[in-house]
């Protein structure tokens, strides 16, 4: 398969990269640094904004037809700290989202998989009540609010969208993801826990499978190891 990238220069969008091209696939990543992403074979990468239509279509126009796009995407702050200030817009991934949905629609593409994050919509009463406090009082509670309007938004569209929200992400390389990530419903099965994690491998290789075998259509997951 084909697919189109955005966020792939994140932690977890280098994972999707490593991921799908390790399983033969191809894809062509719409990025705002193209020298933040190394040359390999099967992948194409394309300078521009989520945010812009013509860069989409620029990123179209680049190969073969698209099959699917994976969005990895989130908000900037100055740090990763939770308390340090936002830096990207409001809306960034509504917007980005918006856009990328009006582009593909009108190419006939209708495969979007969106990694949001526990938390958004109404996975939000599904989470420990400590958890819940700790969102709402830090800085997170802003990309918070950015992928639940995703979750809102999305839903309005004509796309086959499919919403994955891992629990608390797990970036250290030296911890070994299971061999197979744990999916809840949409609301995280009542099961949640403080101490939840989900490696980003573990993720990354998720996002590839629902992607490519068209699975979870429609649907919210949430996710952890």
């Amino acid at each position: 398969m084909h697919f189109l990238l955005l966020g792939a220069t994140g932690r977890t969008g280098r994972h999707v990269v490593t991921e799908l091209l390790a399983q033969g696939h191809t894809a062509v990543a719409l990025v705002r640094n193209p020298a933040s992403l190394d040359v390999r074979k099967g992948l194409t990468v394309v300078q521009g904004s989520p945010l812009e239509k013509a860069d989409i279509e620029k990123a179209l126009a680049s190969g073969q037809t698209i099959d699917a796009a994976i969005v990895t995407l989130n908000t900037v702050r100055a740090s990763d700290s939770p308390f340090a200030a936002q830096v990207s817009p409001p809306r960034f991934l509504a917007d980005s989202c918006e856009t990328l949905v009006s582009v593909l629609s009108s190419h006939n593409i209708h495969r979007v998989v969106v990694m949001s994050t526990a938390g958004a919509g109404d996975s939000w009463k599904g989470l420990p009540w400590l958890s819940r406090a700790f969102m709402g009082w830090t800085n997170i509670k802003y990309a918070l609010a950015d992928h639940s309007l995703v979750d809102a938004e999305i839903r309005q569209t004509g796309v086959a969208w499919t919403l994955v929200r891992p629990v608390k992400l797990e970036y250290d390389e030296a911890k070994s993801p299971k061999k197979e990530i744990e999916v809840l419903d949409s609301k995280g099965g009542g099961k949640l826990g403080v101490s939840d994690s989900a490696h980003v491998v573990g993720v990354a290789k998720l996002l590839v499978k629902i992607a490519a075998e068209g699975l979870y259509v429609k649907d919210a997951i949430v996710v952890r190891d």
